[in-house]
């Protein structure tokens, strides 16, 4: 069941969070990764924009800005379980600066 959400929304946070999964991706696609673990990826950046698109739609107290912080806390989740803590930040950081500044 959905609990109603007053609280702001952390859409900088959001946002920043989506800019790290789009990364992610890239690098993961850089490497080849398998189709299984992009298609992770990639749900986890539509339920980020999904939940930035709700929050900015809908004022707090609502359905939709309380689904928007649903889905923002279970991208959240599954980014921090796909994440090795221990895995460099170097390809994830070179697949970004691909993706602003491609040479």
């Amino acid at each position: 069941m959905l609990s109603i959400r007053r609280d702001p929304f952390p859409l900088e946070a959001a946002r920043d969070l989506l800019g790290i999964v789009r990364a992610l991706y890239a690098a993961a696609r850089a490497r080849g990764a398998g189709v299984a673990d992009l298609h992770a990826l990639a749900e986890i950046g539509d339920d980020l924009r999904q939940a930035i698109a709700l929050a900015s739609a809908h004022p707090p107290g609502t359905l939709g800005y309380s689904a928007a912080w649903a889905r923002a806390e279970r991208a959240a989740g599954r980014v921090g379980e796909l994440v090795d803590a221990l895995a460099p930040a170097a390809p994830i950081v070179r697949a970004a600066l691909a993706r602003v500044a491609p040479r």
